[in-house]
């Protein structure tokens, strides 16, 4: 199994045992009885965090291997575009930088900047008119004469 850092070595040997009792289609009612736990859900609860171990790890594998051949290829087109001024090389560079950035989740989130009224109902009232009004509102802003306005 992968990311077991710190883990008791006895629990990660019950969740592969789950894992293969899973694998062969036993039922989490059996699969509880002969590894140990008292019940199908703590069964399940295994699995479910034997599965989390199991899939983070090659993901942080894939991830680590994509960052070394980002770093070569950036060595490459970024000596390259230094020392020649190649804008190819540049334009390469960049992207890779994006990709690099992208991949490490180091780019801030894109903030939209809302600038629209907004109408909101704080009850009382007629919903009816409420909703009349709005109606209007949106009609004219829109300029849509599909919208009827009385």
């Amino acid at each position: 199994m992968a990311n077991t850092k710190g883990i008791d070595p006895e629990v990660i040997d019950r969740e592969r045992k789950v894992l293969e009792g899973r694998l062969l289609g036993l039922p989490w009612e059996t699969i509880a009885k002969e590894v140990g736990y008292a019940s199908a859900g703590a069964a399940y609860n295994a699995y479910s965090r034997a599965l989390v171990r199991t899939l983070r790890e090659p993901a942080e594998e894939i991830r680590q291997q994509e960052l070394e051949r980002l770093d070569r290829m950036m060595t490459r087109f970024y000596n390259d575009a230094i020392r020649t001024g190649n804008p190819a090389s540049a334009s390469t560079t960049l992207r890779i930088m994006e990709r690099r950035a992208k991949l490490l989740g180091l780019d801030a989130p894109t903030k939209i900047d809302s600038k629209s009224e907004m109408t909101i109902y704080s009850g009382g009232g007629d919903i009816d008119a409420a909703v009349e009004e709005l109606r209007k509102v949106l009609a004219e802003r829109a300029g849509d004469s599909t919208i009827p306005v009385e």
